[in-house]
C-alpha cells in the first residue's frame, strides 16, 4: 500500500540550436494521474500512524479528514463510537468510500458504556449518566436491546406493539387541559404530577404528548396542545400511557434518569448491570454528509444512531448497511409536527440508498427529500414506534425513485407522501397502521403529484379503528397521480380519494377491501378522475363524485374464480378488464395463466414485488 498523492512535477530540458548554442525552454506540464489512497483504520491503530494496514489511524474521523477524490477507506472489524463528519468530496468518477476491510463486522455505535454500578436494593442499580440528549430523546441498551423508559402501563420489548392504557372517560376538556378517568390508575395523589402523557387523542389519527398537572386515584389532569377539536379531542376508547416519573420504574427492563444525571435500571434478568454492556445514546449520527458530496459508506452495521446528507450534497450513496435504533424522540406535543429530518436521512440530490435494513426507529426510517433520490431493495421494518405522523419511507423530493423495498410493522403509514414526479413501483407495504387510524399504505394529503407514478406496488394488512386504514389514500383533495397495476387486499378500503380530486388515473389495479373504492360524503368535481379497467371485487362508494370516468371494471358478480381465498382470474365468458388500453411503458394489462388473459391474482409469477432477500445484508433483529 502506498500513502502517495502524485503530483505534476516541471521538467526543464536544454534544447540544442546550432553549433554551440543551447537556449532554455520550458516543457509544457505532462498529464499525470492523481495516484488513489486506501487509508487503513483499526480499534488498535493511532491516529499519529501512516493509515498502511500495517500501521493504522484509531478513528474513521482522521481518515476522513484524510481522504481526497478516490480514495478508499477501509475500516477493520470492531465497534466504532464516533460521529463521523466528512469534509471533503469526491466526483463523479472518483468517489470517496468508506468500508469494512474485506468484508469484516463494523459496527458505527452512537451510544456509549455505562459503568460503575451501585446496588439501591433489591434489583434496581445505579450509575452516572453524563450524557443527556434531552427529555424524550435519551435511549438506554442492556446487550444491544432497547431499555424502557420507566412507565404505566408496563410492556414488553415488542416497539410496534406497545401497551397501552384506555381511557375511561373525560372530563373538563378544553383547547388546553383534560381530566381522564380510568380504574387502573391506583397511584396515590400527586404521584404522576410532571409526567408525560402519552395518548392518541379522539380519532386516534396520531399520538401526542403533553405534562401531567394533577393526579389522584382513578384520574390525572394534563395541559396539552389541542390539534383538531372536532377529531382529535381526547376521549373514552384512548389509548394512552405515562412516562417520566421514577416512581413507574417498577419492572424488568426499564429505566430512569434522574436531573442529576443518575441513571436507575432494572436489567431485564434483574441482575447487577456490570455483568453486561449498557450503553446510553450519545450521538445523532454515525455518518455526517451534509457538506460532502460524491461519498460511498458500505457494509457498516448502524447502531443507536443514523446517517445524514444535506441539501448540499449530491449523489451520496449508502448501500448494504443495516441500521437499529436510528432516531429517538417520545415527545410531540402536537403530533403532525414531525418536521424534523429522522431515520436514514437523504436530503441530497441524487443520493441513494439501496440494499440495506433500516430497523427499529421512533419516526421515519427513511427520510427522503432531496430530488433525484434513489431507495432500492431495502427492508424496512418496525418503524415510528412513537406513532407519530411518520412512515416507513418519507418521500418529499422531485423525481425520486422509491422501487423494490419491502416495508413492515409501522406505527402509521407504510408511505408518507409530500414530493413531485416520483416513481413508486414493484414494493410491498403491510402491517401498517398498528398503533393509529385514517391512514395508508401510501398515504398523501392535499399534494399534486403532477404525474407520479404508483405502480406494481402491493399493499395488504392495513385494518384499524376509526375511519380505517387504506391501501392507497388520497385525502384532502389531492392531484396528479398515475395508479396501475398494484394489488391491495386485506384493509379497510382498498383505495380512497377525499374531497376534490382531478387528473387521476387508476388503471389496472386489484382493490379488494370491505370497500374496493371509496371517498367521504361530501359532493365534489373529479374532473380529469379515470377509474378504469380494474377487479373491483368489493363495493364501491363514490356518492358525490361528479364528472369522473368509470368504466370498464370488473365486479364481483360471480365472475371470479374464488374471491373468497384471494384468486381473481375470471372464470370462463367473463368480460377482461384490459379494454384495449395501453399505458406505456407498462404492458396492456396482466398477462395471467388463467381461463382469461385480463386475469389477475394476488401474487402472479409475472411480476416481483419488496425487495430481493438475497442482495439484502443479515437483518440485526433476527
Amino acid at each position: 500500500m502506498i500513502n502517495l498523492h502524485s503530483k505534476n512535477s516541471r521538467h526543464k530540458k536544454s534544447i540544442h540550436c546550432g553549433r554551440g548554442n543551447f537556449l532554455p525552454r520550458i516543457e509544457s506540464l505532462e498529464s499525470r494521474t492523481l495516484l488513489s489512497t486506501t487509508w487503513f483504520v483499526a480499534t488498535n491503530g493511532v491516529d499519529t500512524n501512516p493509515g498502511t494496514i500495517g500501521s493504522p489511524f484509531r478513528t474513521i474521523q482522521h481518515a476522513a479528514n484524510k481522504a481526497g477524490a478516490g480514495d478508499t477507506v477501509d475500516v477493520r472489524a470492531g465497534t466504532y463510537r464516533e460521529d463521523v463528519t466528512v469534509p471533503n468530496s469526491g466526483t463523479a468518477s472518483a468517489p470517496i468510500v468508506f468500508q469494512p476491510y474485506n468484508g469484516e463486522s463494523v459496527t458505527i455505535d452512537g451510544a456509549n458504556p455505562i459503568a460503575g454500578w451501585t446496588s439501591v436494593g433489591g434489583s434496581l442499580y445505579t450509575a452516572s449518566m453524563p450524557t443527556n440528549l434531552g427529555s424524550g430523546n435519551n435511549q438506554v441498551f442492556v446487550d444491544g436491546l432497547m431499555m424502557n423508559e420507566a412507565r404505566w402501563p408496563n410492556t414488553s420489548f415488542n416497539l410496534s406493539h406497545p401497551t397501552f392504557a384506555t381511557v375511561g372517560s373525560t372530563t373538563g376538556v378544553t383547547s388546553t387541559s383534560a381530566t381522564i378517568h380510568d380504574s387502573h390508575l391506583t397511584q396515590a395523589k400527586s404521584f404522576w404530577v410532571g409526567a408525560t402523557l402519552h395518548i392518541g387523542a379522539g380519532q386516534d389519527w396520531v399520538f401526542q404528548t403533553g405534562t401531567v398537572t394533577a393526579s389522584g386515584p382513578g384520574y390525572v389532569t394534563f395541559s396539552y396542545t389541542e390539534h383538531n377539536a372536532q377529531y382529535q379531542a381526547p376521549s373514552a376508547g384512548n389509548h394512552y400511557s405515562l412516562s417520566g416519573v421514577q416512581g413507574a420504574l417498577d419492572s424488568a427492563g426499564e429505566w430512569y434518569r434522574s436531573s442529576s444525571g443518575k441513571l436507575y435500571l432494572r436489567t431485564p434478568k434483574s441482575d447487577n448491570p456490570a455483568g453486561h454492556l449498557v450503553e446510553a445514546k450519545a450521538r445523532l449520527y454515525g455518518f455526517d454528509l451534509s457538506n460532502a458530496s460524491y461519498i460511498r459508506v458500505q457494509g457498516f452495521h448502524f447502531f443507536a444512531c443514523t446517517v445524514n446528507t444535506g441539501v448540499n450534497s449530491t449523489d451520496d450513496v449508502f448501500n448494504y448497511i443495516t441500521g437499529r435504533y436510528l432516531s429517538q424522540f417520545s415527545i410531540d406535543v402536537n403530533g403532525f409536527q414531525d418536521t424534523t429530518p429522522n431515520g436514514i436521512i437523504l436530503r441530497g440530490t441524487g443520493d441513494v440508498l439501496e440494499n440495506s435494513v433500516i430497523a427499529d426507529t421512533a419516526g421515519d426510517g427513511v427520510w427522503a427529500t432531496g430530488n433525484h433520490v434513489s431507495v432500492t431493495n431495502n427492508l424496512i421494518h418496525d418503524v415510528d414506534y412513537s406513532a407519530f405522523d411518520a412512515a416507513a419511507i418519507k418521500i418529499g423530493g422531485y423525481e425520486d425513485s422509491i422501487n423494490y423495498n419491502t416495508c413492515y410493522n409501522c406505527g402509521r403509514d407504510g408511505m408518507l407522501y409530500t414530493g413531485n414526479r416520483d416513481t413508486i413501483t414493484h414494493n410491498t407495504v403491510y402491517d401498517y397502521g398498528l398503533q393509529t387510524t385514517d391512514l395508508g399504505g401510501f398515504y398523501t394529503s392535499g399534494y399534486s403529484g403532477n404525474g407520479t407514478v404508483i405502480a406494481y406496488n402491493d399493499f395488504h394488512d392495513g385494518y384499524t379503528g376509526g375511519y380505517g386504514g387504506v391501501g392507497i389514500m388520497f385525502d384532502r383533495s389531492t392531484n396528479g397521480f398515475i395508479v396501475d397495476h398494484n394489488i391491495v387486499y386485506h384493509v379497510n378500503s382498498a383505495l380512497r380519494m377525499n374531497a376534490t380530486t382531478h387528473n387521476m388515473k387508476i388503471y389496472l389495479n386489484t382493490l379488494s377491501g370491505n370497500y374496493s373504492i371509496d371517498k367521504d360524503g361530501l359532493t365534489d368535481n373529479w374532473s380529469g378522475v379515470v377509474i378504469e379497467d380494474n377487479i373491483l371485487p368489493q363495493k364501491t362508494y363514490l356518492s358525490g363524485a361528479q364528472n369522473l370516468t368509470l368504466s370498464h371494471n370488473v365486479t364481483n358478480n360471480g365472475k371470479f374464480a374464488d374471491a373468497a381465498k384471494g384468486n381473481f382470474y375470471l372464470v370462463s365468458g367473463a368480460p377482461a378488464i384490459d379494454a384495449g388500453l395501453v399505458l406505456p411503458p407498462y404492458t396492456n394489462g396482466y398477462k395471467g395463466k388463467g381461463p382469461d388473459d385480463g386475469a389477475l391474482e394476488y401474487g402472479i409469477a409475472a411480476f416481483s414485488y419488496g425487495a430481493v432477500a438475497s442482495k439484502l445484508p443479515k437483518d440485526p433483529t433476527a
